[in-house]
This record gives structure tokens, sequence and C-alpha cells, in this order.
């Protein structure tokens, strides 16, 4: 009997299998579309449900309304192009045409320059309105060298600025004034920012005008040494919201549109934004306009001490342990001299309040009006001491804060001598080539000013002395507190120090005293 055999099922499989094969990559596609499709519709119903961040949205809009009136475009005029480089000009053509008009605005044009026969230099840079008399806050370096000043508001209009008195060089700030009426002024944050804080820099990079940026406070109290060639003050705050060339000038503002810095540097490989822009806190900006406003310059107050940082490892050497300055060098017949500072001093505190730094210390006492009292806490040789002086006015030209290091690369032959072979070994290890002891008679042929000592005559380049600043023709006169008057006692005295720990060398220079850490690796 012939057995009858169903094929219907497994033709019915087959013929699936052909289809998935065939139109399965097109029909995976279309789920995973619909998948991505559904998880789009629901993140965006989740984010208009969310009240939040149509507040926060709202919150940075309101930020922007409230500063764009009292943000300034400044445009600058400079007779001369004198050390512009080649790419300098081209830029300044490139982007500062001065047939150009403002983009999406066809009546107006920038101002006329063409009275000027002389080569001209554009700059630009950003303001704030700082009060309704017309006074407006920028950087110095904006309107520097200016011959003639414009500034431009958010609302299209123009007015001529002239420099208000001296411009602060020390910090880089300048008072520009226009004509008052009909202007929004800012408004000063009463508390500093903080680390972690939102902010918001404004300003015109790159000639953007009135640009809006936002990133939070990156740190605090930041030193750069862009004015340190001025013996200026520097305690920027850093922000990575976007600065660019064009923005210094600009205010920085909180969450509620009040301006806590001024915008001023970057630091960048690129020449753009990298994430690292500083500027400079509002209460030191409203410090140095106020000065200019009221007497046309800035007076600070003075000690006449050379001071510089104290680290672990020098502080060890004179038995402290704490957190101080060390005075290097007192001025004679300066306030700090007078009031009885002395060389090897750490000051601790000024006003009952800690400082942290030379630079920390030099804008507290900066701070001082000229003929003011202050309070100096200082530690000197395992004491306490305290001291009150009148603070002196700084001069306008100053000295950095510590002892200027003088060049070290001479490397001068004296005639040959025979050393003892402790002094070759101990002295050479360190650096010193050739020293001698310092004479009445040498120092008069010399017309060095004599003083106890040993006097360096050659330095090896590159050795522990010659980094740490010491060179030809300084005159070694301690090692930790011992005097030293001979290159014998010299040698003595770092033979018995703990040179892997560091000793405390004083040297003297062009008439001033330093402290120089020798350490010697085992």
């Amino acid at each position: 009997m012939n057995k009858i055999r169903w094929y219907g099922p497994t033709v019915m499989l087959i013929i699936t299998m052909l289809v998935v094969m065939v139109a399965g990559p097109g029909v995976i596609r279309q789920l995973e579309w619909n998948r991505t499709d559904a998880g789009i519709q629901l993140a965006r119903e989740r984010n208009i449900q969310n009240p939040s961040l149509a507040e926060l949205s709202a919150a940075f809009r309101n930020v922007g309304r409230i500063v764009k009136p009292n943000v300034v475009h400044i445009q600058v005029l400079r007779q001369s192009r004198a050390g512009l480089s080649s790419r300098e000009e081209e830029m300044l053509k490139r982007l500062l045409p001065g047939d150009q008009k403002r983009q999406g605005d066809d009546t107006a044009t920038e101002p006329d320059f063409r009275e000027y026969d002389a080569p001209q230099a554009y700059g630009n840079g950003s303001g704030w309105v700082y009060d309704e008399k017309g006074h407006i806050v920028t950087n110095y370096h904006v309107v520097e060298g200016a011959d003639k000043i414009i500034v431009r508001f958010g609302d299209g209009s123009e007015r001529m600025a002239t420099l208000v008195g001296e411009p602060d060089e020390k910090t880089d700030i300048a008072v520009i004034k226009v004509p008052a009426g009909n202007l929004h002024p800012s408004k000063l944050a009463n508390e500093r920012v903080q680390q972690g804080d939102i902010v918001f820099a404004f300003g015109s990079p790159f000639r953007f005008e009135f640009s809006m940026s936002q990133g939070i406070v990156s740190g605090m109290g930041r030193e750069l040494g862009i004015l340190r060639g001025r013996a200026g003050y520097e305690n920027f705050i850093q922000t990575d919201a976007s600065i660019n060339p064009g923005n210094s000038g600009g205010p920085l503002t909180n969450i509620y549109g009040e301006v806590v810095g001024m915008n001023t540097a970057i630091a960048t490989r690129s020449g753009g934004n990298q994430g690292l822009g500083f500027a400079i806190p509002v209460d030191m900006v409203e410090y140095v306009v106020e000065w200019i406003l009221s007497e046309g310059k800035v007076r600070r107050g003075y000690l006449g001490v050379y001071i510089d940082d104290l680290d672990p490892k020098m502080a060890k050497t004179f038995n402290f342990d704490g957190t101080g300055v060390l005075v290097m060098s007192p001025i004679d017949g300066s306030p700090g001299s007078k009031a009885g500072i002395k060389m090897g001093d750490i000051i601790t505190k000024i006003d009952g309040k800690m400082v942290t730094s030379a630079q920390h210390l030099r804008r507290v006492i900066a701070r001082h009006a000229p003929s003011s009292k202050v309070k100096i806490e200082l530690f000197r040789k395992g004491q306490m001491i305290e001291l009150t002086l009148v603070v002196g006015e700084a001069p306008q030209r100053f000295a950095s804060a510590a002892p200027p290091k003088p060049n070290t690369t001479g490397t001068e032959e004296p005639k040959p001598r025979k050393p003892r072979v402790d002094k070759a070994n101990l002295l050479k290890k360190l650096g010193f080539d050739s020293v001698e002891t310092f004479t009445k008679e040498l120092a008069k042929r010399s017309r060095i000013e004599f003083t106890p000592g040993v006097i360096v005559r050659t330095v090896r380049p590159n050795s522990i002395a010659h980094k740490e600043g010491i060179g030809r023709g300084h005159v070694i006169t301690h090692v930790m507190d011992t005097p030293v008057t001979k290159t014998e006692e010299l040698v003595e005295a770092l033979a018995i120090s703990n040179l892997a720990e560091g000793v405390r060398v004083t040297t003297m220079v062009n008439g001033l005293t330093r402290f120089t850490l020798l350490e010697l690796p085992d």
C-alpha cells in the first residue's frame, strides 16, 4: 500500500526561511528604526514634561537680557603700526577693514578714520558700563596707545570715548568715558565666586560682538606671570567659559548677571580658546577704578622689603613650621626697615590675617592706603614678634617682589690655582668651580662694596648652584646662620651641614641679600 506523505509544513518552513533570507535585513533595519524613533519620541516627551530644563534655559536667557545692555564693543585707532608682524598686518586687514559694514545692518558703517594720513592700526576689545556718568571699564591693553576710541553699544549706537586718569598697568585696568545719558550700569557682585560656580563671559571674540558663553569657575587665585615685567598684581579667576581675542575687557558674570570679574587673558597654544580663560576679580577692579575716578591714578601701600615665597625645605632651615613669606632684604630707609623688619624674618600675618605667598603679601599691602597703619606678625629666631608700621606709597616703577637674579652665565676662568682636595670635591659637586676669599683690596679692584665673605668666580653651567641662581660675583656671607669670611670656613660649614636635606646659603649681589637652598642628592 502506497504511503501518503504530507510535505506542507516543510515547504512552508523552507519558503519562510527563503523570505527571511531575502527580506530579513530590511525588516531588521525597520525594526531598529522603529525602536530608535520610539526612544527619540519618549526622550523628547520627557524633556518637554521636565520644567527644570525649561527654567534653566530661561534663566540663561535672562542673564543675557540683563547683561547685554551694559556690555560694549570697543574699537581703537592707533596711528602707528610699529612692531606689528606681517601676519598681524594681514590679520588686521582681514578682520578689520575700514569700509566694512556691520553684519545685518546696511545703514551703519564703521567710523570714518580717513582723516588720519599716517599708517593706521585698528584694534578691538570689550568693556562694560560702570556707572551712569559714562565711565566704562576695560583692559589697559585694549586701549593702550589709542589715538581714537569708539564705543559701540548693544543697540547699535556709538559714542566717542576718552581715557580717564592714568590706566593701571600693574593690574591691566583702564577707565574710559563716554557722554552720559541712557546708560545701563552693571551691577557688581557682593560675594566672590567660588570654584564650581556657573559663570558667563561676555564680549566681542574675534569681533563677533556681544557674544555670550557659559562655563564654571575652574580655579581661583591664579598667577600667570603676564604682569611680572610691570611688577604687577595678579589674582585671576580661572574659567572654562569660552574666552577668545576680543573678549578682553568684557565682564564675567554670575547667574544673576552681576559682574564677578573682567575677562583678561587666555592660556593657549592655538591662539584661541582651549578652556583656560582668566578674569580679574571684581573687587580688585572696583578698588582700582575708584582710585582712578577719585585721584586720577592708583596709590598703593608699600613696605620696601624684598620678599620671596617660603617652601617647606627653606622653612625647615629656619626651624619654622608653618605658612609665611621670607624677607630677603629690607631696603634702607623704607617703612619696613624703619619698623624693624630684618633679613631672614618670616612674615606670617598682616592685621591678623595669614599671608600665603609673596604675591599675596604684595596685594594685601597694596590695598592699604599710604600713611595707614598695619600690624605685622613675623617669626624671628624661634620667636613670634608683632610690629606696627606706617605704610608708605609704592613707587610707580618698582622692582619685583624678590631681588633680581643676576646673569649666571659668566664663566670667566681665573688664573690656575691648586685647591685642596676637600674643597675641590665638595664645592665642585655643588657647581662652584672657583671661589676666593673676599677682601677689601679685592673689593676695591672689582669696584664692589665690601662685605666679609667668599666671592664666587665661576659656576659650572647647569650645576646645582647655577640652577639656584648663584653666579659670578656673588659673595657668600653665611651658611645657615654661620658667618663665613674665607674659603676654608665656607668648606667647613658646608661639610658639617646636611646637604641631603638642603642647606641655606646667604649671598650678597649688587647690594642685595638673598637666600638660596643648596641641596646635594645622596
